[in-house]
């Protein structure tokens, strides 16, 4: 997101304020639209990060059996107890849930691009 802020023509915010844009309006009409996919691009990255999160949350949260198992850690032990079923299971719905996600920020990375501005 920095980046997309830092490359922002301020022209673009003077022009929307010499139209007389309330501060509020520019925000959402000029300035939230053109960071638009890099927000998307940032959530899709912690998101897959978040999923491959295994030993930061054992030593902080622990393994407490119900209550802070996370689906890395659920995969992990039913390969230990041979339940490769199970573990097949449990890794299909987490990449069903990672294509969704994709498919959805993709989708909605296409809408925000109609909106930025060129040249």
């Amino acid at each position: 997101v920095q980046p997309v802020l830092e490359d922002l023509d301020p022209a673009l915010e003077e022009a929307a304020q010499s139209l007389g844009g309330s501060d509020w309006t520019i925000f959402t009409k000029v300035i939230l639209p053109l960071l638009t996919p890099a927000l998307l691009a940032g959530l899709s990255l912690s998101f897959a990060r978040s999923l491959g999160e295994f030993g930061a949350i054992i030593f902080i949260a622990g393994n407490q059996p119900m209550s802070t198992e996370i689906t890395a850690l659920l995969i992990f032990i039913r390969l230990e107890e041979y339940d490769y079923q199970a573990a097949a299971a449990i890794a299909s719905v987490l990449l069903l849930a990672a294509f969704t996600m994709l498919a959805v920020t993709n989708w909605l990375q296409s809408r925000a691009l109609r909106y930025t501005v060129k040249g």
